[in-house]
Formats: C-alpha cells, sequence, structure tokens
C-alpha cells in the first residue's frame, strides 16, 4: 500500500510507520528515564541494615559475627574518620588501656539493634563502601569523633575533634599513636 506525502511524493505506509516508531520508542526511553531519577529507591553505593562491626571505623551492614570476625553483609568504612585497630593501646593517667577495643564498643552501642544507614558514592581499593552511617537520625561518624574514639582524616569533623580533645574524652585523655601510623608500625 502507498500514500501521498503533503508534498505529493508518494511513499510507503511501512516507512512513514516505521519513522514514527523511533519517535515512540524515543518518548518511552526518556519516561523510563525520568522515572529512574526520581526513584526513591536508594543508589548502588547506599547500604542499610543492622551492623556488625569489625572495628570502630567499620562495620558490615546485614553481616554476622562468626569466630570473632564479620562475615558477610556489606562492608562500610566510615567517611572521614580513622579509629584505633582493636589490638591498639593508648595511655591514660599513666596507665595502658584498649582504646581500640572501647571504640569498637562505643561503635557497637552506637549501632546495636538499630537500622544503620550508610551512604557513600565511593569505594577503597578493597571494594569496601566509604560512607557517611545515620542511626536515628544521628551521624555515626560524626558521634564517634565527638565522643573522642575516632581521629579526623579531613576537615568535615575538625571543630568535633577540637572539642573532645578540649574535653580529654575517649582517645584524648592521654597520649596515642594516630591509629594509621600505629598500623603502619604493625
Amino acid at each position: 500500500m502507498r500514500t501521498a506525502t503533503a508534498t505529493g511524493a508518494a511513499s510507503s505506509a511501512r516507512t512513514v510507520q516505521g519513522a514514527r516508531r523511533p519517535r515512540r520508542s524515543l518518548i518511552l526511553i526518556l519516561a523510563g528515564l525520568v522515572g529512574l531519577c526520581g526513584s526513591p529507591e536508594p543508589a548502588r553505593a547506599d547500604a542499610a541494615g543492622p551492623a556488625c562491626v569489625e572495628n570502630g571505623r567499620l562495620l558490615y551492614l546485614n553481616g554476622h559475627r562468626a569466630y570473632g570476625r564479620c562475615h558477610g553483609g556489606d562492608p562500610v568504612l566510615l567517611y572521614g574518620i580513622d579509629a584505633p585497630d582493636v589490638k591498639q593501646t593508648c595511655t591514660r593517667e599513666g596507665e595502658s588501656w584498649p582504646c581500640g577495643r572501647h571504640a569498637a564498643s562505643m561503635l557497637l552501642r552506637l549501632t546495636l539493634n538499630r537500622t544503620v544507614r550508610c551512604m557513600g558514592n565511593s569505594r577503597d581499593r578493597e571494594g569496601r563502601l566509604i560512607g557517611v552511617c545515620h542511626v536515628d537520625g544521628m551521624e555515626v561518624n560524626r558521634m564517634m569523633v565527638q565522643l573522642g574514639f575516632a581521629v579526623t582524616t579531613g576537615t568535615r569533623y575538625t571543630q568535633d575533634q577540637d572539642e573532645a580533645r578540649a574535653a580529654r574524652r575517649g582517645l584524648w585523655a592521654g597520649p596515642f599513636d594516630h591509629p594509621a601510623d600505629w598500623r603502619a608500625a604493625r
């Protein structure tokens, strides 16, 4: 079947219909993309769930503890902070104390039996999400620094660290090796 165009030239109906299909397809694709952009679903790098605490700066969302370690789940490194390894000790009033275990214990207390929501847009070389985590509207990363059980690795939590240092909270109660320096020496 042949049809006439506005110019009077003859063309096939197949060609005219074929020209309309890409336009409809393009509209459907654009509508789908707009739907995805406005979706309330979390970005691929976001994670949420109960936390298994490995140490004061690393937790596993939806993981479980077995044989003294976290297994499974989504590993999340807390963005902008560093905390002592569980084996690290610090000094307070001239006495050694297990500051690394205390840092892990504090992170556990902040997250225990709660849904932890972490948002991040990058991963470290081991594939762990680097994120900012929240529990009940509270930013966990900031709380760890405010309580003195983590140090800042940038400028985001500098004021919180200065306040913890001035109040001699947590690690700041005495001299300690910076967590990164302590790990490098091991």
